[in-house]
């Protein structure tokens, strides 16, 4: 750690894009809010488990999960990205054909994370079986898009249907395994000797086009169903409040001696809810929201 503080120090003095307190990043609350409050923001453009087929090695696996955290970083309240299973979701997308049928569109329409609901809308005691862990077959359009994605204009019988206006699709797998090369080659000190904070500098290091889809694919990993290997036991959906999938249990019932529709007593979606806000905006996402709507020409009712 010793010899990482001098570094620091070192790229701090010189202005160096990975000074510390680029490493830092920002913190998790901001960039929750920010990420709700500006959806069209350039850094917002735009399965299964670990145990599987890999392509990344160990060491672009590493620098891939200090990526996960620069974007989206630990903290006190919780795990960062990393830890949440990104690696393992990027990884996953990328074997998706290793299997039969392909790893992308997991079946459902239930997990056995909420049980049947019982006559009066409690839960039951009985689960159903986890479909998500079942996939759909893809259909002939679906799959040559998903190669073309996943492998480029080599991978697909012909190539790219764009390919002679636009130039080869470049795939996934190459597009990261080259950024995470070049990130590594540029990254000024050998990262087997870098601790994992100081280790997210890296992001920096990452060309444009493989950082852009990083950050995509970090941002899907936090908030996916977790049978697609991010959002490990559901940490992605507690950071923001979401309950997950909720079926089949669900959050209203048929009262059966009045034939209405009612709340569950617990989840109230009906009627008003009474706990307060988990995490209220502050203020000066309030003035960019209020200052969002009166550049959009939009009017203010509170």
């Amino acid at each position: 750690m010793g010899e990482n503080r001098d570094v620091v120090g070192a790229l701090t003095r010189a202005g160096h894009p990975a000074r510390i307190d680029r490493l830092a990043g920002p913190s998790r609350r901001v960039f929750l809010q920010l990420a709700g409050a500006l959806p069209a923001a350039a850094w917002l453009s735009a399965g299964c488990t670990s145990s599987g087929p890999r392509y990344l090695t160990d060491t672009e696996r590493r620098v891939l999960g200090a990526c996960a955290d620069a974007i989206f970083p630990p903290d006190d309240s919780g795990p960062g990205a990393g830890a949440l299973g990104a690696v393992d979701f990027i990884d996953n997308l990328l074997t998706a054909f290793e299997h039969d049928p392909p790893r992308i569109h997991a079946a459902g329409p239930f997990s056995n994370r909420n049980p049947y609901p019982a006559a009066d809308g409690s839960p039951s005691k009985k689960f159903p079986p986890d479909q998500f862990l079942e996939y759909l077959p893809l259909s002939r359009v679906q799959r040559t898009g998903w190669q073309l994605r996943i492998y480029g204009s080599r991978g697909v019988p012909g190539g790219g249907p764009n390919d002679a206006v636009l130039g080869p699709v470049i795939g996934l797998r190459d597009l990261l395994r080259d950024g995470v090369a070049a990130a590594i080659a540029a990254f000024p000190m050998p990262i087997d000797k870098a601790d994992d904070e100081f280790l997210r500098g890296i992001f920096d290091y990452v060309p444009d086009d493989a950082r852009a889809q990083i950050q995509t694919l970090v941002l899907q990993s936090l908030f996916a169903l977790p049978e697609y290997g991010g959002n490990r036991d559901g940490g992605g959906w507690r950071v923001i409040h979401f309950d997950g999938d909720s079926m089949p249990l669900g959050y209203t019932y048929i009262d059966p001696a009045t034939s209405q529709i009612r709340d569950r007593p617990d989840a109230p979606v009906i009627g008003p809810t009474t706990t307060p806000d988990p995490d209220p905006m502050d203020d000066e996402i309030i003035a960019l929201f209020r200052g969002a709507v009166t550049i959009l020409g939009g009017k203010q009712f509170y």
